[in-house]
C-alpha cells in the first residue's frame, strides 16, 4: 500500500499540546494575490501581499495560523508586509519553478531557514545554485530579521524543492533539491538530502544518482507525499518521475516513470491527495512553455494504487491557458493556478473539491476562488508535506473519508477517528479541548457556533508508535428564509378567458436567483419531495385562485418552504390595440422587414409601468423570451404584459407594420463643364418625394426638393427619395438615400505644341491643362489618349484636343516645315513648282530660300509667299538636274538641302 499514516503534524513535533496546520494557513503569490484559510475549511483572499512573482514564492504562518513571513526568493517580507532586516539580496529567483521553501529550525521555534534554489534566465545571469538564509525572529521587535544569509549548499541545481519530516520521534526535516553529481554530469543526477535538526543545517547531503534518467530540463515542481513514503518530481519535457524515500536515511531510490498519454506531456505542477491514493499532474502542450503562444494545459489524475499508474490516467480538466501550480490546503482541497500565458495571470485558482475521490467524482471547479483583482500567475508556496500528514475525520455515506463538511443549521454530524485499542483521545475544537475522550464526536443538532477546525490527536499505548492526527473543518451553514408568494396570472392565453384557469410560469416566483426553487401541488409532494416536474406551463387547477408549495435550496443544500398563492385574472384582449410602423430594412430584397425600437415603445406608451414585451400570447403569458432593444420583423403583432409587483394587470395586442421603402438605383458620379452652363441633374420618377443634399465643410446643405436640381458645385451630394402613407394614426414616410459625386470638366487650355521637323520623322507633342479627361487629333477626325503624334507629313495641321466628357474641343494651327524632294515643270499644273512647305505669308513670311545649282550658282531667290521656283533661270529653263537649296527661315533657324528637277 503507497499511503500510510505515521507521521505527526508538524506542530505536533514542537509541542504536543498545539494542534493543526497552522503553518499553512496564509498563501502569497503571483502579483500581489494570496488567500488565507478560515476554520470552518472555506477561503478568504488577500489583497495585503507584496510579491510580484512569475512562479517560485514561499510563505510561513505559527501554528495558530498568524502570518510569520513570505518571500520570492530574493525579498523577504515579515508579518506586517515591510521587507525584513537584511531581507533583500537572497539567491533565489522568481523565475524558478520553485524558488524557495522555509523550515522551522527543531526545538527553537525563533529560527527559520529559507533554502532558495537559482535559475539562469538570461546568458549573463548567474546562476548561484542552492543557498539557505537564515531568520531569527526574536530580533526587530519580533518582526524578525535575516542572520545569515546565502550560505551555498551546492554549486547548481535544478529548479525544484521540497521537504518532508524524518519521523515522529527524530525532530529532524529532509530538505531535497535535484543537481548534478559531477562537474562532468550533462544532465540532472543526482538527488540531495539536507538534514536540519536542532543542531541546524547539516551541509553534508544524502546523495542518490540517477544517471541513466536523461533529465535535461530544470522546470517542474518537486513534491512528497504527505507522509514522505514517495517523492514526485515533474521534470517538464524530462518526463514525469516517482521515487520511494526512505525518511530514516534520506535516499531516493526505485524510480518509476509515468507515461503521459494526453497530448499535453509537459509536466509541472503535481500534488499528492490527502488519502495519497491519486496523484495530480498539471501538464501543457506548447513547444516551449516560455513562449506564451497557443497555450494548452491538462489536469490529469493517477491511481497510486493502480497495477500499472501510468495506464489509471484521466483527464479532469484540458483548456487553453498556461501550465501552472498544484498545492494541498489544509483543508483537504487541491488548489491551481490559472495562468493566460508566462506573462500574464489571471484573478482566479480553480480548486479540486474532493481529491480523494476518482474521475469526475473529484470535482475539479475552475476559476472557483476569485482574488480580488490580484492574479495569480504560475507558483503557489510550497511546504514541509508533513503538514498535511493527517487522517480524515468525515466519514461519508459510501464509505470514503474527507477532511471538510459543509452542513445546514440544526443537522447532525458526527467525527470518527480511528479506533485504537487502549489509545487515548484528545478533540480539541479551534484550540479549545472537547470533553470528549472517545474515538468519535457527535453534534446533534449542530448550530451555527459549531463550525471550525476540529482535531483530534490519537496516543497509542505503545510508546513506540507515532500519534495520529486528524482534523476536520465544518462549516454549519444558516438556513435560507422562504416567504410567502403571490403570483397574479392574466387569462389570455386560453380560449376562455373567464373560466379562471390558464397556464403559469412558476419560475416567475423567483426572486432571489441565489437559491434553487421547486415547486409542489400540494404538503405531501412537498413532504415526499415530488415537485412539479414543468413549473413552466403548469395550469392551475383550482379556478382563479390555488394555493400551492415551494421549496428553496441554496449552495450549500440548506432548504426553506413556504406557500406561493396563484390567482388568476380575467382579461379582454382587444386586437390591434395600438400600431406602429417601420420602413423596410433593406428595399433590395424580397423580404419586407422593418426594425422597431421597442424600448421606446415601451417608453412612449408605457411610461413609469412595469411592461414587457413578448412575440407570442404563450410567451407572454409564460414570460418567457421577452423582446427589447432593435427588433427585426416581418408585419407583425406582439404583446405587451403589464404588471405591478410582479402581478399581471393587462395584455395589450400591438400591431407592428412594416412599410415598403423606395428602391433606388442612381449614378455614383457626375460630371458637370465648369465652363459652362450648371448641371442639371433629374432623379428617378415615381416617388412622392425628393430631397437633394450637399454635404460641405459647414455641414450638410438641402439645396432643393423638386425631382431635378441644378447643380453649379463641385463635391458630395446625396438625393433622398421618399414614400408617403396615410393611416388612421396619421402620415407616415420612408425614405432612401444614395449619394453621389459632381466631378469638375472642361475644354483643354493650349499651353504649348511642341514641333520636332525638317527631318524624316516630324514630331508633334500637344501640352495642355484642364480638369476634363482629354484625347488628341491632327486631322479632326481620327483621335487618340496620348499627345504625341509622328510621321507628320510636312505642311499645315490643326491640332485638335477634345474632352471626352462632353465639354468642348480646343483647336490651333501649326506648320511642320518641309521641302518636296522633286519637282517637274512641264506645264500640267501638277508638281509645276517647287517651294518650301509649312512657310507662306501666315507662317514665317520674311523667310528666304535660296536654290544653287550643282557648281554653287544662284538660280532664284524665292519668298515663301509666292508659288515658288518654276525651275528657269533669266527666263530660260533649266535642265533636269539636282539643285541644292539654303533657308533662312524668320525664325532664325538655317538649314540645306537638295532636289531634283525633272522634265
Amino acid at each position: 500500500m503507497l499511503y500510510k499514516y505515521r507521521f505527526l503534524l508538524w506542530a505536533l513535533l514542537f509541542t504536543l499540546a498545539t494542534y493543526g496546520q497552522g503553518e499553512t494557513s496564509n498563501w502569497y503569490f503571483g502579483n500581489g494575490a494570496g488567500i488565507t484559510f478560515n476554520n470552518d475549511g472555506t477561503v478568504t483572499p488577500l489583497t495585503n501581499g507584496r510579491l510580484d512573482t512569475f512562479e517560485g514564492c514561499a510563505s510561513i504562518s505559527d501554528a495558530a495560523g498568524n502570518l510569520i513571513l513570505y518571500t520570492d526568493g530574493i525579498r523577504v517580507f515579515d508579518r506586517n508586509h515591510n521587507i525584513m532586516q537584511n531581507g533583500n539580496n537572497l539567491y533565489g529567483d522568481p523565475s524558478s519553478t520553485q524558488s524557495a521553501i522555509i523550515v522551522e529550525k527543531p526545538d527553537d521555534p525563533n529560527i527559520l531557514y529559507i533554502f532558495t534554489v537559482d535559475t539562469k534566465t538570461f546568458e549573463e545571469d548567474p546562476d548561484r545554485g542552492f543557498n539557505y538564509s537564515v531568520v531569527d525572529l526574536s530580533l526587530n521587535g519580533g518582526n524578525g530579521a535575516i542572520t545569515q544569509k546565502n550560505i551555498n549548499l551546492l554549486a547548481d541545481c535544478s529548479e525544484k524543492i521540497s521537504a518532508v519530516v524524518k519521523d515522529c520521534f527524530d525532530k529532524s526535516i529532509w530538505v531535497v533539491t535535484l543537481g548534478f553529481d559531477s562537474d562532468q554530469s550533462t544532465s540532472f543526477d543526482a538527488y540531495y538530502a539536507y538534514e536540519v535538526s536542532n543542531l541546524g543545517v547539516n551541509p553534508t547531503p544524502v546523495k542518490s544518482t540517477f544517471a541513466d534518467l536523461e533529465i535535461l530540463d530544470p522546470r517542474g515542481y518537486l513534491k512528497f507525499s504527505p507522509d514522505g513514503s514517495i517523492l514526485a518530481a515533474a521534470h517538464a519535457f524530462s518526463g514525469l518521475h516517482l521515487y520511494d524515500f526512505d525518511t530514516n536515511t534520506g535516499i531516493v531510490s526505485n524510480p518509476q516513470i509515468i507515461e503521459i498519454s494526453d497530448e499535453n506531456t509537459s509536466s509541472y505542477g503535481i500534488e499528492f491527495s490527502p488519502n495519497q491514493q491519486f496523484f495530480y499532474v498539471l501538464s501543457s502542450g506548447i513547444p516551449d512553455p516560455d513562449v506564451p503562444q497557443d497555450p494548452s494545459s491538462s489536469l490529469l489524475q493517477y491511481d497510486l494504487t493502480a497495477a500499472d499508474i501510468s495506464s489509471s490516467e484521466l483527464v479532469l480538466d484540458k483548456r487553453s491557458i498556461f501550465r501552472g501550480a498544484l498545492q494541498l490546503g489544509q483543508n483537504g482541497k487541491i488548489y491551481r493556478t490559472i495562468a493566460e500565458s508566462y506573462l500574464r495571470g489571471t484573478p482566479y485558482l480553480g480548486v479540486i473539491e474532493n481529491p480523494n475521490e476518482a474521475g469526475n467524482a473529484a470535482n475539479y471547479v475552475h476559476n472557483a476562488i476569485f482574488l480580488n483583482n490580484r492574479n495569480a500567475t504560475q507558483g503557489l508556496p510550497p511546504f514541509i508535506q508533513s503538514f498535511f500528514d493527517r487522517i480524515d475525520l468525515v466519514r461519508n455515506p459510501d464509505g470514503t473519508t474527507s477532511s471538510s463538511l459543509s452542513i445546514c443549521d440544526g443537522e447532525q454530524f458526527t467525527l470518527e477517528g480511528d479506533n485504537v485499542p487502549n489509545a487515548t483521545y484528545v478533540w480539541e475544537k479551534d484550540g479549545v479541548v472537547l470533553p470528549n475522550t472517545g474515538h468519535t464526536i457527535t453534534i446533534d443538532p449542530a448550530s451555527i457556533a459549531d463550525s471550525g477546525r476540529y482535531s483530534l490527536e490519537i496516543t497509542p499505548n505503545d510508546p513506540g508508535e507515532c500519534p495520529i492526527v486528524g482534523e476536520a473543518f465544518i462549516s454549519v451553514n444558516p438556513l435560507p428564509t422562504a416567504q410567502p408568494l403571490l403570483l397574479v396570472q392574466c387569462d389570455a392565453a386560453s380560449t376562455n378567458s373567464t373560466d379562471g384557469l390558464t397556464s403559469f410560469n412558476l419560475e416567475q416566483a423567483i426572486l432571489d436567483d441565489a437559491y434553487t426553487y421547486f415547486f409542489y401541488e400540494s404538503l405531501i409532494d412537498l413532504t415526499s419531495d415530488n415537485p412539479i416536474p414543468n413549473p413552466v406551463g403548469y395550469t392551475n387547477t383550482n379556478a382563479f385562485d390555488q394555493t400551492i408549495y415551494y421549496k428553496i435550496v441554496d449552495n450549500n443544500g440548506c432548504e426553506d418552504f413556504e406557500e406561493l398563492q396563484l390567482r388568476v385574472r380575467s382579461i379582454v384582449l382587444t386586437d390591434g390595440e395600438r400600431s406602429f410602423y417601420a420602413c423596410d430594412d433593406n428595399p433590395n430584397n424580397q423580404l419586407l422587414e422593418g426594425i422597431f425600437d421597442l424600448d421606446d415603445i415601451i417608453q412612449s406608451n408605457y411610461p413609469n409601468q412595469d411592461v414587457n414585451l413578448y412575440a407570442s400570447l404563450e410567451d407572454a403569458s409564460l414570460e418567457q423570451n421577452p423582446l427589447s432593444g432593435m427588433y427585426l420583423t416581418q408585419s407583425t403583432s406582439i404583446f405587451a404584459r403589464v404588471e405591478e409587483n410582479n402581478e399581471c394587470e393587462d395584455v395589450d395586442m400591438l400591431n407592428l407594420v412594416v412599410n415598403p421603402t423606395p428602391e433606388l438605383s442612381f449614378e455614383s458620379e457626375f460630371i458637370w463643364c465648369t465652363d459652362g452652363q450648371p448641371l442639371i441633374i433629374t432623379a428617378p420618377n415615381g416617388y412622392d418625394q425628393y430631397r437633394w443634399y450637399h454635404e460641405t465643410e459647414n455641414g450638410i446643405q438641402e439645396i432643393g426638393n423638386q425631382q431635378e436640381v441644378p447643380i453649379s458645385a463641385l463635391g458630395n451630394y446625396v438625393l433622398e427619395v421618399g414614400y408617403t402613407y396615410t393611416n388612421a394614426d396619421g402620415t407616415f414616410e420612408c425614405f432612401n438615400e444614395t449619394g453621389f459625386e459632381v466631378l469638375p470638366s472642361n475644354r483643354a487650355i493650349l499651353e504649348n505644341i511642341r514641333v520636332e521637323d525638317i527631318s524624316d520623322n516630324n514630331i508633334v507633342e500637344v501640352f495642355v491643362s484642364g480638369d476634363g479627361d482629354y484625347e488628341y487629333s491632327v486631322d479632326g477626325i481620327n483621335y487618340q489618349d496620348s499627345p504625341l503624334f509622328e510621321n507628320i507629313a510636312p505642311g499645315f495641321v490643326t491640332v485638335a484636343v477634345r474632352d471626352k466628357n462632353g465639354c468642348g474641343i480646343s483647336k490651333k494651327m501649326i506648320s511642320v516645315i518641309g521641302y518636296p524632294k522633286f519637282f517637274t515643270p512641264n506645264g500640267d499644273n501638277y508638281n509645276d513648282t517647287w517651294q518650301i512647305l509649312g512657310v507662306d505669308s501666315q507662317f514665317q513670311p520674311e523667310s528666304l530660300i535660296q536654290i544653287f545649282d550643282r557648281y554653287g550658282r544662284l538660280m532664284a531667290q524665292i519668298s515663301p509667299t509666292t508659288t515658288g521656283w518654276d525651275g528657269t533661270f533669266n527666263n530660260a529653263e533649266l535642265p533636269a538636274s539636282d539643285y541644292w537649296f539654303k533657308v533662312s527661315l524668320e525664325d532664325g533657324r538655317i538649314f540645306k538641302g537638295h532636289f531634283t528637277l525633272k522634265r
